[in-house]
């Protein structure tokens, strides 16, 4: 009978995907990685088969990872301390403490809610604390409208109904959206649906009249749109542009 190991680390990157979900793990999560090893001496030919196939770790969401068995198996398979599972002393405390409720919920010792936190992502602000820039972006983009200049109640209203629209699309599709409109297609299919509806309310900024080289960036929190800056080739490093636009031409194709 086959045994299982159990990993935890940082996703290196954006490109694998959760075995329960299929979608994209997000850079520097926290995922949880099971491996299925059968015993080649006493197993036979289909077990030693299937042992073959599953010698890489099938990496999970947190919040994916309680719903891919039932209590029951959990109880069976998963270690009595979380401490000793591969990857549990590399993660921040605040993350281990995280894993360590998924781990509780999936052998039905906790409620639901218990284990219900955000997902885990490595801190990429440094030793110092300071946010990195696109930690700040993140956190403007998701800021709620207020202000004169920010979203309207109707411009909020029509964004809600164009996701709900939308939502039915796959996260491919949106992603195909959003790069014929020359818009950022990565990220979870959550953050694909609002790109694109709010492209499709607000409309696709038209490039920089500064510097030609990018998309003009809409803010939740002014209201207006400002140019990113852009990598310039010749010179080998990153360009900021002082554009500022309250107000430009959109259009999503």
């Amino acid at each position: 009978m086959p045994s299982f190991q159990f990993e935890l680390e940082y996703a290196k990157s954006a490109r694998s995907a959760c075995k329960h979900c299929k979608e994209k793990i997000e850079k520097d999560a926290v995922r949880i990685g099971m491996k299925t090893v059968v015993d080649m001496e006493s197993a036979s030919a289909a077990e030693r088969a299937k042992g073959h196939a599953a010698e890489s770790a099938k990496w999970h969401h947190e919040g994916c990872f309680p719903k891919i068995r039932k209590s029951a198996w959990f109880r069976q398979h998963l270690p009595e301390d979380v401490e000793s599972i591969a990857g549990f002393d590399a993660l921040e405390e605040a993350d281990q403490k995280r894993v360590s409720a998924v781990f509780t919920l999936c052998k039905g010792e906790a409620a639901q809610e218990e284990a219900a936190v955000p997902q885990g992502k490595r801190k990429s602000g440094g030793a110092s604390g300071k946010p990195s820039k696109k930690a700040k972006l993140a956190e403007e983009e998701a800021a709620p409208a207020s202000g004169p200049s920010a979203l309207t109640s109707e411009q909020h209203n029509s964004i809600e109904t164009a996701k709900a629209e939308l939502s039915r699309k796959s996260a491919a599709a949106l992603g195909c959206l959003l790069q014929k409109n020359g818009l950022p297609k990565s990220g979870r299919k959550e953050e694909l649906l609002d790109r694109v509806a709010e492209a499709k309310v607000l409309g696709v900024p038209p490039v920089c009249p500064t510097c030609d080289k990018v998309k003009l960036r809409w803010s939740k929190v002014t209201g207006n749109y400002s140019c990113p800056g852009f990598f310039d080739e010749e010179k080998g490093h990153f360009r900021k542009c002082k554009a500022d636009v309250e107000t430009c031409e959109t259009d999503l194709q």
